[in-house]
C-alpha cells in the first residue's frame, strides 16, 4: 500500500513576513498617532477651559476682596483674616481663589496680617507660598518673610532674605531698607563681617538713600569693635 502522503504546512517566505512586519508597524503608528492627536486636542481643549475658569475665578476674587482690603487699610487685621457674616476674609480667599493672580495677592495680604497680630509662624507658612519673585511685589513679599523670620530670632536666614529681596526689584526706595536691615540681622546672628559688607554695598549701590546715614553708623562702630 502506497504511504500516506502529509502535506507541509505552508511556511511564509522572508518577504510575506517583511511585508507582514511593515504593515504592524504601520497600524502600530497610525495608531499610536491617533491616540496622540485626540490626546492633544483633549489637552488644547482643556486648557482652555481652564484657563477661562481661572479668569472667572480671578474676576470673581477681585470682587470678594475689596472687603478685606477695606479691613486692611483700617488696621482692622483680624477681619482682614477672618471676614465678617457678609464677607470673605483672606484666609477664604486665599483657600477659595488662591490659584488666581488675584488669589495670590490674597496670600501676600493675608501673610502681611499675620505679621501685624504677631502669628509669625502661620505668616512663614503663606508668604513662602507667594508665586511672583521678579516684581516689586515679589521683593515685598519676600522682605515680609525675612520679616517673619526676624520675629522668630532666625536672624541669618532673615538677613539672606532681605538681601535677596533687595536684589529681587532693584529700586532706591525698597532696596537700601532691605539692605539695611540685613546688615542688622547679620549682626543680631554675630556674622560681623557678613554686616559689614552689606553696610558697605548699601552706601556704595544707593549713596543717595535716606538709609545710607544709618548704614554708614553702624559700619563706623562695627570696624572699630572689631578691628584687626
Amino acid at each position: 500500500m502506497a504511504e500516506e502522503q502529509i502535506p507541509k504546512p505552508e511556511v511564509e517566505t522572508p518577504s510575506q513576513e517583511g511585508k507582514w512586519l511593515a504593515l504592524w508597524h504601520r497600524l502600530r503608528q497610525n495608531r499610536l498617532a491617533s491616540i496622540v492627536s485626540a490626546g492633544l486636542v483633549v489637552l488644547v481643549v482643556g486648557w482652555i477651559a481652564y484657563r477661562q475658569y481661572l479668569f472667572t475665578q480671578n474676576e470673581e476674587c477681585l470682587r470678594e476682596m475689596r472687603f478685606a482690603e477695606a479691613y486692611f487699610r483700617q488696621d482692622s487685621f483680624e477681619k482682614a483674616i477672618k471676614g465678617t457674616a457678609t464677607a470673605l476674609g483672606f484666609e477664604q480667599l486665599v483657600k477659595e481663589y488662591g490659584s488666581t493672580e488675584a488669589g495670590n495677592l490674597c496670600r501676600l495680604y493675608l501673610g502681611a496680617c499675620y505679621l501685624k497680630t504677631g502669628k509669625y509662624e502661620a505668616a512663614v507658612e503663606v508668604l513662602s507660598e507667594y508665586e511672583d519673585e521678579d516684581s516689586y511685589l515679589g521683593g515685598v513679599a519676600q522682605a515680609a518673610l525675612a520679616g517673619a523670620y526676624a520675629e522668630l530670632k532666625k536672624f541669618e536666614k532673615a538677613a539672606k532674605l532681605y538681601e535677596e529681596a533687595a536684589d529681587i526689584h532693584h529700586n532706591s526706595q525698597t532696596s537700601p531698607v532691605f539692605l539695611l536691615q540685613a546688615g542688622q540681622c547679620y549682626e543680631l546672628s554675630k556674622d560681623w563681617e557678613r554686616a559689614m559688607e552689606v553696610y558697605e554695598e548699601l552706601i556704595e549701590k544707593y549713596p543717595t538713600a535716606g538709609e545710607v546715614s544709618s548704614a554708614q553708623k553702624h559700619l563706623a562702630r562695627l570696624r572699630t569693635a572689631h578691628a584687626k
